[in-house]
């Protein structure tokens, strides 16, 4: 299993922030955590935009928010 955690600052309403994952596989699973209360819940995934080193989140508030991405691949195993 393979798994990293990076931390970025978003920009304003619409701008797509593109975040280095740098796993080598496509995630099996993210998650997005916000560390200050703007914008809470408003930070999300492009659809279709995971790919194998990077991801493109967006925030929906006019607002720039801090948050953590955590990625996890599996590597097609079941634990």
């Amino acid at each position: 299993m393979l798994r990293t955690r990076v931390r970025r600052c978003t920009a304003s309403t619409g701008v797509t922030l593109t975040v280095t994952h740098g796993l080598g596989v496509v995630p099996d699973f993210w998650a997005i955590q916000q560390l200050n209360l703007r914008g809470l819940g408003c930070t999300y995934v492009l659809p279709g935009s995971i790919g194998t080193t990077r991801m493109h989140i967006r925030n929906a508030l006019q607002t720039t928010v801090s948050v953590d991405v955590f990625v996890i691949g599996y590597q097609g195993r079941l634990y």
